[in-house]
């Protein structure tokens, strides 16, 4: 945290005054500030923004 502020910079797939809020769906990155694009029912890595397909669908 920084030692004047007391702000986080929460690391990817976190967000909140402490970190300690895990990203909303369809949210990634540091601080939640990046919005996924997956589609077809993919889930998004909250960290890496990275799609994990649903059954029987391939590609990114």
């Amino acid at each position: 945290c920084h030692h004047v502020t007391g702000e986080c910079a929460c690391p990817p797939g976190w967000m909140g005054m402490v970190c300690g809020q895990p990203c909303p769906e369809g949210r990634y990155g540091r601080n939640c500030s990046q919005e996924c694009q997956c589609h077809n029912g993919g889930t998004c890595d909250t960290a890496t923004g990275q799609c994990h397909c649903s059954p029987g669908y391939t590609g990114e």
